[in-house]
C-alpha cells in the first residue's frame, strides 16, 4: 500500500503543469512617452505628424487596458526639456508599489561624451538642451517606487539605454532601435515592431505557443531592423526582470514559415521579402519599404533564401562614416551586419554596420 501511495505521489508530481510565466499587466502600467518630430533648430531633420506610429503605439497600449489617466504623451513643441522635466517626476510618483513604468522616446538621439561609455542624449524640441539617459534613470530611481521599468527608444544611439541600465540596480528591461554607437533610420520600422508586440501579432510568436514574450519581441526587432534597415537593435534585462515575461497573447496562429526572411522575384528582379502567411505551397510576402497593398502570394520558384554578403571576422576593411572612409577591422558578424573597430579610435566607437557601408581595404 505504501508503495502504491508513493507511486501515485510521483505520478501527480510528474504530471503537474509547468509554472505560468510572468505576464505584463497593462492595468498596472504607467506610460511616459515623448515623441519629438519637430525642433526649434532648423538644421535638424524633421518628420511629418501624419501617420506617426508612436501615436499608434499609444492607442495599442490603451486598447490593451492601460488606463488613459496613466498615459502622458508629450509631443513636438511641448517637448522642451524644461516641460519634460517638470512633468516627469510628479508623473512617476503617482504609481503604486506593484506597478510598471513604460518609458518611450522617439526623435533624434546623440552621444553623451561626458561619460566614458558615451551613452546617449535624447534631443528635446529646444535642441540646444541636453537630456541625457543618465538623468532619465536618475529621475526614475528617485521618483518611481513601482515594481519594474521597461525602457523603449527609437532614435540614433538609443542602445545607450542598455549601456546605462548596466550601471543601475533596478528591475528593468530595455529594447531600442540601434546600438549605442550607431545612427538609426528615420523610418518607423522599430516602433512598428513595438506596435506588433502590444497588438499580439503572431509574427513574433517564434515558438508558436500563442504568447509573445519580451525575449521574442527583442528577437523580432533585431531580425527586422537588420533585414529592413541594416542596423542592430539593442536589448537587455536587469535586476531580475524576466526575459520570458509575456507581453501579449497572439491574435492568430503562427505558421511554420511565418516571419521567414527571404528574397522574392517580381518582374524579373529579386527583392527582400518577408513571409507573413502560407497556403497550398505558396507564401504570402510583404516587401519591406512598400505599402501592404503590394503584398503578394509567391510560388516556390519565385522565392529563394536570403544570403547577404559578409566579410569574415578579422577582415581588414574600410567603413564609411558621414561620407568619409576609415580603416577598420571586422570583429564579428550577425544577421548580415558587421561589428567593426575603427583603427586608431576608442573601442566605444565600435559599431554595427551593413554591407553598404563597407568595402575592401585599398
Amino acid at each position: 500500500m505504501k508503495r502504491l501511495l508513493l507511486l501515485c505521489l510521483v505520478l501527480v508530481i510528474s504530471t503537474r503543469l509547468p509554472a505560468e510565466r510572468p505576464a505584463w499587466e497593462p492595468e498596472k502600467t504607467w506610460v511616459f512617452a515623448v515623441g519629438v518630430l519637430k525642433f526649434d533648430n532648423s538644421g535638424l531633420a524633421t518628420w511629418p505628424d501624419e501617420g506617426r506610429v508612436d501615436a499608434e503605439m499609444i492607442r495599442a497600449l490603451e486598447k490593451r487596458g492601460v488606463p488613459q489617466d496613466h498615459v502622458l504623451f508629450i509631443k513636438n513643441e511641448e517637448a522642451t526639456k524644461a516641460h519634460i522635466v517638470e512633468k516627469f517626476g510628479p508623473f512617476l510618483r503617482r504609481a503604486g508599489s506593484d506597478d510598471t513604468l513604460l518609458f518611450y522616446y522617439a526623435g533624434h538621439g546623440g552621444r553623451d561624451y561626458s561619460t566614458t561609455e558615451r551613452t546617449c542624449t535624447l534631443v528635446t524640441y529646444d535642441a540646444g538642451s541636453s537630456w541625457t539617459v543618465g538623468s532619465v534613470f536618475n529621475t526614475v530611481e528617485k521618483n518611481f517606487h513601482g515594481r519594474q521599468v521597461i525602457y523603449l527608444a527609437d532614435c540614433c544611439h538609443s542602445g545607450g539605454l542598455v549601456v546605462e541600465a548596466a550601471q543601475h540596480r533596478g528591475r528593468e528591461a530595455e529594447l531600442t532601435s540601434a546600438h549605442v554607437s550607431s545612427t538609426s533610420t528615420g523610418n518607423w520600422t522599430f516602433t512598428r515592431c513595438l506596435v506588433q508586440m502590444f497588438n499580439g501579432d503572431p509574427m513574433l510568436d517564434f515558438d508558436g505557443d500563442g504568447e509573445i514574450t519580451f525575449a521574442e519581441a527583442a528577437r523580432f526587432a533585431k531580425d527586422e531592423m537588420a533585414f529592413v534597415e541594416g542596423q542592430h537593435s539593442a536589448s537587455g534585462t536587469n535586476g531580475g526582470f524576466p526575459a520570458d515575461m509575456v507581453m501579449s497573447t497572439t491574435t492568430g496562429n503562427h505558421t511554420p514559415r511565418m516571419g521567414e526572411l527571404i528574397e522574392g522575384e517580381s518582374q524579373g528582379k529579386w527583392y527582400k521579402a518577408e513571409v507573413v502567411g502560407e497556403k497550398d505551397g505558396k507564401v504570402l510576402v510583404t516587401w519591406p519599404g512598400w505599402n501592404k497593398s503590394y503584398d503578394e502570394w509567391l510560388p516556390k520558384e519565385r522565392t529563394r533564401p536570403y544570403h547577404p554578403k559578409v566579410f569574415s571576422p578579422g577582415a581588414k576593411v574600410q567603413t564609411e562614416w558621414r561620407g568619409k572612409w576609415y580603416d577598420a577591422v571586422v570583429k564579428k558578424t550577425e544577421l548580415g551586419l558587421h561589428f567593426v573597430h575603427y583603427e586608431g579610435f576608442e573601442d566605444t566607437d565600435d559599431e554595427w554596420v551593413g554591407i553598404t557601408r563597407l568595402r575592401e581595404r585599398e
